[in-house]
């Protein structure tokens, strides 16, 4: 759990405000409990750095997936950019005020101690002179959130359902070229990052790619794949290759050359 933590403060915006309230466990274990996805957390950390914690903002999702191009290489689509806000809100992480475009909104972040309130003290019984307290009824199970806990008890909002949706939707893509993916492991959580239609074109990718060459580790292989999209090197052709060249190649050359 740390270690994730960790991972995901490094890819933080640089210029946060320092009276920003830091990611803590409790954060990650409140994603974890409402199945919210990285991306979503991701967005969740830019909102925090945007302002104070309960204090009305107006922040600009085009900003945010511009920032994520940077880091991730590509932005989000929009319809996936606009459901990972829709999860923040149906968990009641952000409150919108007023909502000028989908991409424009007024809103709070709450924070976590909204979130998760305090649990009330039991009240002391007395009976016979000696003092009880009424115990929660167990059911022999661990709350904390771990690999083994299970979620199929708990009810889900329609957008987190909807996020599990597309979740086993990319699992199942995966499953059927003989990718199999252990849902949940950490490191699988990063394929949930990405479209299930750039999954597919790095599972045709993988097709081809595994008739010249053994690929000994296909999980690790596919991620790296959507993380630099292969396929769209694949597809490259004379005329893109050209005018790319000449995009990225200076135009002026230098005085003294």
């Amino acid at each position: 759990m740390t270690h994730q933590t960790n991972q995901t403060n490094s890819i933080m915006p640089e210029n946060s405000p320092k009276s920003s309230p830091p990611w803590t466990e409790a954060h990650e274990a409140f994603c974890y409990q409402h199945h919210i996805p990285p991306a979503a957390k991701i967005l969740w950390q830019w909102l925090m750095r945007q302002g104070q914690i309960a204090s009305e903002i107006e922040p600009d999702l085009s900003e945010f997936n511009t920032w994520v191009a940077k880091t991730r290489g590509k932005p989000y689509a929009h319809n996936y950019l606009k459901k990972i806000f829709e999860i923040l809100v149906s968990c009641r992480v952000l409150q919108v005020i007023k909502q000028y475009s989908w991409k424009i909104t007024k809103l709070l972040v709450r924070p976590l101690s909204w979130l998760n309130p305090p649990k009330k003290r039991r009240k002391k019984k007395l009976h016979n002179h000696n003092s009880s307290y009424d115990l929660p009824a167990s059911n022999g199970t661990n709350a904390e959130p771990g690999v083994n806990s299970s979620s199929n008890s708990i009810t889900l909002t329609t957008a987190e359902f909807e996020e599990l949706e597309r979740q086993h939707e990319i699992l199942i893509a995966c499953a059927e070229y003989q990718i199999y993916f252990d849902p949940n492991k950490p490191s699988t959580r990063e394929m949930f990052e990405f479209d299930i239609e750039d999954v597919r074109l790095a599972l045709k990718h993988f097709v081809k790619r595994s008739q010249r060459q053994v690929i000994p580790n296909p999980q690790g292989w596919l991620i790296a794949c959507l993380r630099n999209c292969y396929w769209e090197d694949e597809t490259l052709k004379l005329s893109d290759f050209l005018l790319a060249l000449k995009s990225w190649f200076p135009g002026n050359l230098p005085r003294d050359y």
